[in-house]
Order: C-alpha cells, then sequence, then structure tokens
C-alpha cells in the first residue's frame, strides 16, 4: 500500500505537549541554557520510549498515517538529541546557547524553507506568553518582604507556570501548520523557549528587590 504524506502534521499539539510536560518543569540547578537542552532531550526520549503515544484522534483512516508520522519524528529526534548533547559538552556556559542551536532545528525539522513563518510563529509565542504571565509582578508598598516575594514566584511556577505553558504553547501551534514529522521537537521547543522566556522574566523580578538568583 502507497500512504502519501501531508505536507503538515496529523497531530494535535495539545495531546503532544500533555505528554510532554504532564506534570511540572523540574527545578533548576544552575545552567537554564544546558539545562534547557538536557530537559528537551529527555522529554523527547521519554515520548518516544512509549510504544503508543496520542498524537492525533488514531481511528481507521488515520491509523498508518499516525504510525508513519510517529516514525518519522522518531528519527528525526535522535538526530536532535544527538546535536543537542553535542552542543552542551562543546558550549557550556553560552548565554544564548538554547536560540542559537534550537532555533535552526525549529527550522529544519517545522518550518524548512519558511522563514517568514517561523519568525510569525517565535513571535506569536513571545506575544502570547508575555500577556499569559504580564499579571505576575512584585507588588509595592512598604510592607513587602522579599521572602514573601520570593516565595509568591515558587508558588506560581509549582501552581501555575506549566499549565500557562502549555496553554500558551497550544494557542500558538494551533495556529501555524507544522511540517509533517516535525510537531513533537516543536512542542518540546515551545515548552523549554518558554521556561527560559519565565526565568527571564523571574530573574529580572528578583533582581529588581535585591535578590541575586544563583542560576544564570
Amino acid at each position: 500500500m502507497i500512504l502519501e504524506k501531508p505536507k503538515h502534521s496529523i497531530f494535535l499539539p495539545e495531546l503532544v505537549l500533555s505528554d510532554l510536560l504532564p506534570d511540572h518543569f523540574p527545578n533548576w540547578r544552575r545552567e537554564t541554557e544546558v539545562e534547557s537542552l538536557q530537559w528537551l532531550c529527555s522529554a523527547t526520549r521519554q515520548f518516544f520510549a512509549v510504544r503508543k503515544r496520542r498524537g492525533c484522534i488514531v481511528n481507521a483512516e488515520n491509523q498508518m498515517l499516525h504510525q508513519n508520522e510517529l516514525d518519522d519524528s522518531r528519527q528525526a529526534n535522535e538526530w536532535v538529541r544527538s546535536v543537542l548533547q553535542n552542543a552542551a559538552k562543546a558550549t557550556p556556559g553560552q548565554p544564548r546557547l538554547f536560540v542559537e542551536t534550537c532555533v535552526p532545528l525549529l527550522h529544519s525539522l517545522a518550518f524548512r524553507g519558511d522563514e517568514p513563518a517561523l519568525e510569525r510563529f517565535l513571535l506569536s509565542l513571545v506575544e502570547e506568553f508575555d500577556k499569559a504571565i504580564a499579571h505576575v509582578e512584585v507588588p509595592s508598598g512598604l510592607w513587602v518582604r522579599k521572602c514573601d516575594v520570593v516565595r509568591g514566584l515558587h508558588v506560581y511556577e509549582q501552581v501555575h507556570l506549566a499549565r500557562n505553558v502549555r496553554c500558551t504553547s497550544t494557542r500558538v501551534l494551533t495556529r501555524h501548520p507544522i511540517l509533517f514529522g516535525g510537531m513533537v521537537y516543536a512542542c518540546a521547543f515551545t515548552l523549554a523557549f518558554l521556561r527560559l522566556r519565565w526565568m527571564e522574566k523571574r530573574t529580572r523580578l528578583l533582581m529588581s528587590i535585591g535578590v541575586i538568583p544563583t542560576f544564570r
């Protein structure tokens, strides 16, 4: 039987995102850029370690196509993991390691040959997430204590961050078609990218009250 592959992924991003990040992100240790690459590698490895992934709603009509995309995605992500692991070893501590390594991979797997589409996707991702976390700010007033601010940010990370990241990623990925075989990496990228985006804001908030974060 000859199976014709469509141009774009048939996977539903909300299903892939919930499989990649069912609960919460792991805690930061120190190197946020390297740890983001490591999380992306481990999340995609765990995704493909399960023989049957939902990806999309499988029925008699799309079962073979679903399996074909899953196989294509698995092969692509094996290559991605080798690239990311080598980059993490070769350039530890590089301040833009994630963007300079992961964005070209996103272009290759999800937007190959369409740089304007990639730019629209990244801009939309930033705009949507910035709106989602706009309410997270340091309260003003003489009664505000540093320990309360640190505790509040920690609670937000543990209770709300993962859900906000998944929701933002779903909205943006639904509006931007991803190439066949690229949805799993695109989903993992958005989760890791938005987590780094949050960490940038978290760092600014902490430094605004005189707390110097140990991570970088």
